[in-house]
């Protein structure tokens, strides 16, 4: 569909912000992994300095919910100014929920917009906020 949408922008000359570091990987299996933005090799052999925040799905309400539900998701952020460098999830609906990382990666958020807005609960996107605190506990 994105190459459609590009291939139409380019014959009608209509500009386009094209983004693909910013696409999502999403591999449908059981369990489910997803990714977005860097990943830690990534930024080690950048030499840019990362922490990382993870939120065990088994911690979560709604994992309980879901009978103890296998999997995480992980943060990866700059420890001086906050601002989202990577998502990575795995476990059910992790193609699902790595959208709201996505979208504050896009917008060159920080970690502190999941410390500071309020998720629906019971929902498996709680883990952002959980892994927020995680990681902002080692600071």
């Amino acid at each position: 569909m994105e190459q459609g949408r590009l291939a139409s922008c380019h014959m009608w000359e209509a500009g386009e912000e094209h983004r693909p570091d910013l696409f999502p990987y999403g591999i449908y299996t059981i369990p489910e992994v997803s990714m977005v933005g860097k990943t830690e090799e990534q930024l080690t052999r950048d030499k840019v300095p990362y922490e990382v925040g993870i939120a065990n799905y088994d911690e979560l309400a709604k994992g309980q919910m879901l009978g103890g539900s296998f999997g995480f998701l992980k943060l990866i952020f700059c420890p001086k100014t906050l601002k989202l460098l990577g998502v990575h999830c795995i476990g059910d609906g992790a193609t699902e929920i790595v959208h709201v990382g996505q979208v504050v990666i896009a917008m060159g958020g920080t970690i502190d917009f999941f410390r500071n807005n309020v998720f629906n609960y019971p929902t498996m996107c709680e883990s952002y906020r959980t892994a927020t605190f995680q990681g902002l506990r080692k600071l």
